[in-house]
């Protein structure tokens, strides 16, 4: 089961998949985002395997050959293709499609979901809006790639895994830096230098997927929702989730639904 909409250059397609679903070694005729919204599953690429699960966004280039299985609640995810017209104009901003990749970051991931929301909730700017996305998913991804590779001490990564896998516990700067035995400012000013962020916003941004998540798979009140993913309250809840993905909590769970 599938739905799709063109936005310029952009073609967005969400499908679903049925508990076990398994889908054949297969390529695609052009390069694309797989934002994965619901659910797990396994890929086989070029010899190799990964396991995603949601809120990773993978990157394809065109005619990769790949084959998917997925578990037994099946799936959901959006693809988005570009036009190799548009990404010769953005060659340089698009290098991370010389390869396939898989992205996990919480930053990511909500601009997958604002992806998504273009989908789901589109306007007459959706054009523009899925271009902007798109070039943003790019420059993030080309970040998260340098940090691995490069500038970030494990120290600071052991830190970032930390947030990510515990997100709604209370937490702070101090702490945390006491837990990776370095001065507080230097865990700011590195993270920051690192991630291309504050410490502060990606907390923030790891709460928001984890609310995505809780509101595609649960009917728990949204005051629930707010208190379960680290919010203070509902109404805090609301004003960051409506400036990280452009609708209230309550219109994207129907949305989704």
């Amino acid at each position: 089961m599938a739905r799709s909409r063109a936005a310029g250059d952009f073609l967005l397609t969400e499908t679903r998949y049925a508990s076990n679903a398994a889908l054949e070694t297969h390529a695609h005729e052009y390069s694309c985002l797989v934002v994965v919204l619901d659910g797990n599953f396994e890929e086989r690429f070029e010899g190799t395997k990964r396991s995603v699960a949601p809120g990773t966004i993978i990157v394809r280039p065109a005619g990769e050959r790949h084959s998917d299985r997925f578990g037994r609640d099946g799936g959901r995810c959006l693809n988005v293709e570009m036009r190799p017209e548009w990404l010769a104009c953005v060659r340089e901003a698009a290098a991370p499609l010389d390869r396939s990749a898989a992205y996990t970051s919480a930053e990511l991931a909500l601009l997958g979901r604002r992806l998504h929301a273009e989908l789901v909730i589109p306007d007459d700017l959706a054009p523009l809006a899925v271009e902007s996305l798109v070039v943003e998913v790019f420059r993030d991804a080309v970040r998260e790639d340098r940090c691995h590779t490069n500038t970030a001490p494990r120290w600071l990564l052991r830190t970032k895994e930390r947030i990510d896998e515990d997100a709604a516990a209370p937490v702070t700067l101090a702490a945390l830096a006491a837990e990776a035995g370095v001065h507080p400012v230097h865990l700011a000013t590195t993270f920051r230098r690192c991630f291309g962020r504050t410490v502060a916003s990606h907390v923030r941004n790891v709460r928001l997927e984890l609310a995505c998540r809780q509101l595609i798979g649960s009917d728990a009140p949204l005051a629930d929702v707010a208190l379960s993913a680290g919010f203070s309250d509902q109404s805090h809840f609301g004003r960051r989730f409506k400036e990280a993905i452009g609708v209230t909590p309550a219109v994207y769970r129907r949305a989704m639904r």
